[in-house]
């Protein structure tokens, strides 16, 4: 399952990542949550995946609701959130017998890449950003993600992977 977002951290080609996945034998469903979305009927349609995938956000705590042995695929934003991430989902991931497995996105994939020229620290040195309002601003609020096709097929075949070997 794929969780969709609508306002910030956008998964541009969507589409196109659902329809590798296709090609790589997932049933692929896309789903996105709102206030107004049934929850029990969410959770059934979320414990029916044995993957979840979304860009970091709220939208996978819906992790809950995977089955025993599935998996995680978060993307990560560009911007050096990477610990962030890891500790909102990677972590409690492992206390719920779920797999993670963590897609990062790079400068080349961030619409960032199109608002600030390639010198600007934003994109050189986002670690540079420390206080939380900088970097939610910058990296959570204003930054849509184009993913890599070629890179990202290699989580998607590591997925099918760990599939099989449960």
């Amino acid at each position: 399952m794929s969780i969709s977002r609508k306002w910030t951290r956008v998964m541009t080609n969507e589409g196109d990542v659902s329809r590798l996945a296709a090609k790589l034998g997932y049933d692929v469903v896309t789903a996105e949550v709102g206030a107004s979305s049934n929850l029990s009927r969410f959770a059934e349609m979320v414990n029916s995946c044995d993957i979840i995938l979304g860009v970091h956000g709220a939208g996978l705590t819906n992790m809950v609701f995977v089955p025993d042995n599935g998996i995680l695929i978060q993307v990560v934003p560009f911007g050096g959130i990477e610990g962030f991430a890891r500790l909102d989902f990677g972590d409690p991931a492992a206390g719920m017998n779920v797999s993670y497995l963590e897609y990062k996105i790079d400068g080349r994939e961030s619409s960032l890449s199109l608002q600030y020229d390639v010198d600007h620290p934003i994109l050189k040195h986002p670690k540079s950003y420390k206080r939380w309002n900088e970097i939610w601003s910058i990296y959570l609020n204003q930054q849509n993600v184009t993913i890599d096709l070629r890179r990202f097929r290699g989580v998607l075949v590591k997925a099918r992977k760990l599939l099989r070997n449960h």
